[in-house]
């Protein structure tokens, strides 16, 4: 069994099934995945100054989309990618209707997510930023007002994550925490 991390108060944990890992994948957005993938591997350790790690971009298109069809969310509903990277995910919930956007600290993978969206004509906004409120000279961008948050977090910041949604999104907003290849964990917030 997967260990649990401890929860903040006023956040919920929430059952993905099993059975979200079949939902189909369409031919286009593994041919995307795969061009995105080729274009990483092509600019190499250069952007994210060896700190890019890709994430499971397939599970989190089945993720989103089960959470579309169980009319968890809506089309159109805001989300965010916190450390976007190349966008992969903002990008992925922008072709499943989402109004989406990331934020991420790496100039040159700003530059690369927004010529990617533009690539596969997505309307996505990338911000050069952080999600740290700590962070200083660097637009800060929470979950403040956002319907759904993504993150792939390093090893041992998923606490301090979980605390941010907690401080920052509104009652209702779901997190999903990747913590590795199928393991996509989701968190909301409860009503006040």
């Amino acid at each position: 069994m997967k260990k649990e991390l401890g929860i903040p108060l006023g956040m919920e944990r929430v059952a993905i099934p099993a059975d979200a890992g079949d939902l189909p994948v369409p031919h286009f957005i593994d041919c995307f995945i795969h061009d995105a993938e080729d274009r990483a591997e092509a600019y190499g350790n250069q952007p994210g100054k060896g700190l890019f790690i890709p994430g499971d971009y397939r599970y989190a298109f089945q993720v989103i989309q089960w959470l579309l069809r169980s009319e968890t969310v809506a089309k159109g509903v805001s989300f965010l990618e916190w450390g976007s990277g190349q966008g992969m995910v903002a990008i992925l919930a922008s072709l499943l209707g989402l109004k989406a956007s990331g934020v991420e600290i790496d100039e040159k993978l700003v530059w690369e997510s927004r010529e990617l969206a533009a690539r596969y004509d997505t309307l996505v906004e990338f911000e050069h930023g952080s999600y740290d409120p700590d962070s200083e000279d660097l637009e800060v961008v929470t979950a403040e007002g956002r319907d759904m948050v993504y993150v792939y977090p390093w090893p041992g910041e998923e606490a301090f994550f979980l605390q941010l949604f907690a401080g920052t999104a509104p009652a209702g907003a779901l997190l999903m925490m990747c913590f590795g290849p199928e393991d996509i964990r989701l968190y909301q917030k409860k009503g006040d």
